[in-house]
């Protein structure tokens, strides 16, 4: 536990100039901003507890974390393009949110992501609006312009520790084709090699360490933990209040005096719209909930990055099996605490490959990689040596939906993600596993493995193959990267305009993954740390 966590306040008084409703990523970010002003009082209210875990702030221990009540976890209703299998979301629930718990790999997403969302009604979202708030927020220990930042809090570094398998890994994708890349944030994403962290020297680097903690000390600032909100309350359509209930059940409602700001993510921001009255008038009304105003786009659009798995087992005792336990585990232990160096300083899924398998002029898959065997959805890690290769869709066509399962706050959202209900995402996903296969037929790889467990040494990848499309959807899974369920744009159905204003209200503004129109090309922490940086920047200017 860094000590700078520990003086946050509570609640001094009912009412603040801002209230940000979820201190996440995006919440820790806008509440910091807000803070360092110095002219407006600011509550963040989150559901979790303060980011007291151990586990959370060891770069290689991120997945222990996971197992913890700092992480909950969403489930899907069953889905079809999953065989009927219900699928699990885990979500940060602690101070950080995603940042607290995540793999920590530092990916922005390609330049036309963001020219796309400017082009499609996200006026002001380019690629060249965002980089400098990407900038920003950096502070890169390596690179340094036109592409990055090195004054921002959030420190970005390259990771000192590389397993043998992953190193294996890049080198074979270069034997078989793809262009070695040593950022995949700077003039061009494609390549393969390894990622970037917000991690230093074995320490997780979150929005709440990053941004958050260095304003604690602010007489501005009050942070209220282990409390949900369940509602906005509005006079006439302008948002005046939120109501929340703490963990013994107690209710509170705040005042803001100025805004409201969501930052609940892309489940709970859209259960929160609902509740309170914002969202698709015909569901609302099914739950016995009066509509202030009809905003079909409430979670609706919903998306996430699915991925299947490539895997071998090794010949030799290399891989991280066992690592985590025995005199093993000791061993790592005291490398970290003396030299803070080893394993611990990993994050495990070290390197990657971005990947045009399509023609299209970009990369539409990502590898990912770790030094271990994933069993099927659920099952947890094989007690066996060996390497998987994830690849999974960067823009998804699958699209689903978030709804309320009743008008109770106590409940839980309804998932309906349609994961791979679009087959492109399935062929996106077969083309991955014969790039995947390719890339483990090379030496580098192919020296050290001793059999393929999955999708098996008989299945074939070819586009007439009706098993490797079971195989693949059998094996699907989330990327944990949920968004766009309040999407940003201009079109009647988009449900926050340009600066993250929620149509048809005043005083309400969302800035979370939940505002991106379409996912981006990559892992989300980044981007929706940078969408939170760019809320703050709207609301001085405005104010």
């Amino acid at each position: 536990m860094l000590p700078i966590l520990n003086p946050y306040r509570g609640p001094q008084a009912d009412s603040y100039d801002y209230i940000v409703a979820g201190g996440g990523a995006a919440g820790c970010v806008i509440a910091a901003g807000l803070a360092r002003d110095g002219r407006y009082s600011v509550l963040l209210i989150e559901a979790g507890r303060r980011d007291i875990n151990p586990w959370i702030h060891i770069t290689g221990t991120f997945f222990k974390a996971l197992a913890t009540r700092d992480a909950n976890i969403v489930v899907s209703q069953p889905e079809p393009g999953l065989l009927g299998r219900s699928m699990p979301v885990p979500q940060g629930t602690v101070l950080g949110g995603g940042s607290s718990v995540n793999a920590m790999c530092y990916v922005r997403g390609q330049r036309q992501d963001f020219d796309d969302w400017h082009l499609g009604g996200a006026t002001g979202w380019s690629y060249a609006d965002v980089l400098p708030a990407f900038k920003a927020q950096e502070a890169n220990m390596r690179l340094g312009e036109p592409y990055h930042g090195t004054d921002g809090p959030l420190v970005v570094a390259d990771q000192e520790y590389r397993h043998v398998a992953n190193r294996a890994f890049v080198e074979a994708a270069v034997a078989a084709g793809i262009a070695r890349n040593s950022d995949f944030n700077g003039e061009k994403q494609e390549g393969a090699g390894f990622h970037q962290l917000t991690s230093h020297r074995g320490r997780r680097i979150s929005a709440a360490t990053a941004f958050l903690a260095p304003e604690a000390h602010r007489e501005t600032l009050s942070v209220s933990f282990e409390t949900r909100v369940e509602r906005v309350g509005f006079e006439r359509r302008r948002a005046v209040t939120v109501e929340t209930r703490d963990r013994s059940g107690t209710p509170r409602t705040f005042l803001a005096r100025k805004e409201i700001i969501l930052t609940a993510g892309a489940f709970n921001t859209p259960k929160i719209m609902m509740l309170s009255g914002l969202g698709p008038a015909e569901h609302l009304r099914r739950h016995g909930i009066d509509t202030l105003v009809n905003l079909p786009g409430v979670g609706a659009n919903y998306q996430d990055h699915f991925q299947t798995l490539v895997a071998i087992e090794l010949k030799r005792p290399i891989g991280l099996h066992g690592e985590d336990r025995g005199f093993r585990a000791v061993r790592h232990g005291l490398e970290y605490l003396l030299l803070r160096r080893g394993l611990l300083t990993s994050n495990i899924i070290e390197a990657a490959a971005f990947v045009d398998s399509d023609g299209s002029g970009r990369p539409d898959l990502q590898f990912s990689v770790a030094a271990m065997v994933q069993a099927e959805p659920g099952k947890g890690i094989r007690p066996i040596h060996g390497l998987t290769v994830n690849p999974w869709v960067l823009r998804p066509h699958s699209r689903g939906r978030v709804s309320l399962q009743s008008s109770k706050p106590q409940d839980r959202i309804r998932l309906e993600a349609n994961a791979l209900a679009d087959d492109r995402d399935v062929e996106t996903l077969r083309r991955g596993v014969q790039i995947a296969r390719r890339i483990m037929s090379q030496s580098a790889v192919a020296d050290i493995a001793k059999i393929e467990l999955i999708p098996g040494p008989g299945v074939s990848d070819s586009a007439s193959s009706n098993e490797i499309n079971e195989i693949i959807r059998r094996n699907g899974r989330t990327v944990f990267h949920p968004s766009c369920t309040c999407r940003m744009g201009s079109d009647n159905d988009s449900v926050v305009d340009s600066r993250l204003r929620v149509r048809g209200v005043e005083g309400l503004r969302i800035a979370d993954a939940s505002v991106m129109p379409t996912v981006t090309s990559g892992n989300t922490s980044a981007p929706t740390m940078m969408i939170a940086g760019r809320c703050v920047a709207f609301i001085l200017a405005e104010a």
